[in-house]
């Protein structure tokens, strides 16, 4: 995929080790159980970095039950806001190289600051998600049986975009090739 800002870091196989590690001490019929899921480091990675590009909600609305002030600015009460996690998931000043695909930056060691106070893909506080585990889980597994039971190539090149959401162009076309010993 080539994007005119976007740039994806690293190796594009970061994850496949820690799958394959997984599906090698399974049997066919084997489900995954929960310890796997969170034996899914680089995994969780992944999903946070999908979620802080281009995640599902662009922002939540709220309404100011008192007059505030933030930064010099006065939200009278009953003002509606509009909370932008897009805004703030794409900021250079909180991300470094915000555009760039980077799961790496969400490792503990990876030494890429990355503020958690700023990431906010399921909300937060009282009004949290309550499905976010859930969400998490159902990723992760979709991507363990695509990692490990196929693999894909682009079809045609295709650019991302960020307005007026994260996108391709042409919905991104592949070819994807059911991995030879894969489960069924």
């Amino acid at each position: 995929m080539r994007g005119a800002d976007f740039k994806m870091k690293g190796p594009s196989d970061g994850g496949k080790e820690e799958h394959e590690g997984i599906r090698a001490k399974k049997s066919e019929s084997e489900a995954l159980q929960w310890s796997d899921y969170k034996s899914m480091p680089f995994t969780q990675c992944v999903v946070n970095e999908t979620l802080r590009v281009a995640n599902i909600i662009s922002g939540v609305f709220r309404r100011a039950m008192t007059d505030i002030n933030i930064k010099g600015y006065t939200i009278p009460k009953g003002w509606r806001v509009f909370a932008s996690f897009r805004a703030v998931h794409l900021d250079h000043n909180q991300f470094k190289d915000a555009r760039t695909f980077n799961p790496w930056r969400w490792q503990s060691n990876s030494g890429i600051s990355c503020p958690g106070h700023v990431f906010t893909p399921f909300g937060g506080g009282p009004r949290l998600c309550p499905g976010y585990e859930l969400a998490r889980v159902e990723l992760s597994v979709f991507l363990h049986h695509l990692v490990t039971r196929f693999s894909w190539e682009p079809a045609e090149e295709d650019k991302l975009v960020f307005f007026p959401t994260t996108r391709t162009q042409k919905r991104y076309p592949i070819n994807v090739r059911r991995r030879n010993g894969s489960f069924s």
